[in-house]
């Protein structure tokens, strides 16, 4: 039983532990390529959507994207994750601003 024992414990001393294994570089390449996932095509969306913006959300819009970007290259995906959203959520609402316009006219009795 005690020789059993001293293995174990020999065992769990010369194993090196899980946290060595891992690769750092990899693990944040990782996290960029997902946080970049996410955010490309919210920047996108807001290129497509900006001649329908007005000067300060156009502004803010650059400011979002700017951000997000930043937050993702440098290994914060949570915060990216955050101005992606903030950045979506903005391009919908002058979507729907811009979709609203344009129908108004047809929604108008003759």
């Amino acid at each position: 039983m005690r020789a059993r024992t001293l293995l174990l414990a020999a065992a769990l001393i010369a194993a090196p532990p899980l946290a060595r294994a891992c690769d750092p570089e990899a693990m944040n390449a990782e996290l960029t390529a997902l946080c970049r996932a996410g955010l490309d095509p919210a920047i996108a969306w807001s290129e497509a959507v900006r001649p329908l913006a007005n000067a300060e959300e156009a502004a803010e819009l650059g400011r979002l994207a700017v951000a997000a970007g930043d937050a993702c290259d440098v290994g914060d995906p949570a915060a990216g994750a955050l101005a992606a959203v903030q950045l979506a959520r903005l391009v919908g609402r002058i979507e729907a601003r811009g979709a609203a316009a344009s129908l108004l006219p047809a929604r108008l009795p003759n």
